[in-house]
């Protein structure tokens, strides 16, 4: 895990290297498998999510078909929102692990069922979880 300091003047310092990074920086750490923490330089608080929900952000705006579209995100919202916030984030997590992991499998059967409807994409993919 790399550390890094936010400063007040939104840059951010690798404490490792000792130079300041940019957000494309991070984001090549990440993609690359590098697992980050940011903290807030006069508090010291951890502003690792904000950092990466930034990240996810500004990739997003880059793409002409977005990993989370509007309803997407409305639905996290509201997940947020209510008790089931928790396995919600659990189910989330593991799904996309497991799509990491298996990501030659999983994407061969996910573009063989996306050439149909929606409801074969999620019936191949929740076919796919059963399996492991």
């Amino acid at each position: 895990m790399q550390h890094f300091r936010k400063y007040p003047n939104r840059r951010i310092y690798d404490l490792g290297t000792s130079k300041y990074v940019t957000l494309d920086y991070l984001l090549e750490l990440i993609v690359a498998g590098v697992s980050i923490r940011v903290e807030e330089a006069e508090s010291g608080e951890d502003i690792t999510q904000t950092t990466l929900l930034q990240i996810l952000a500004k990739e997003e705006l880059k793409q002409t078909s977005p990993l989370l579209t509007n309803l997407a995100l409305e639905q996290l919202i509201r997940f947020t929102c209510n008790p089931y916030a928790q396995p919600a984030s659990q189910f989330i997590e593991q799904s996309l692990e497991f799509m990491a992991q298996d990501s030659n499998v999983f994407l061969k059967s996910f573009e063989r069922a996306a050439q149909s409807s929606g409801f074969n994409m999620f019936k191949t993919y929740t076919d796919l979880w059963s399996k492991n």
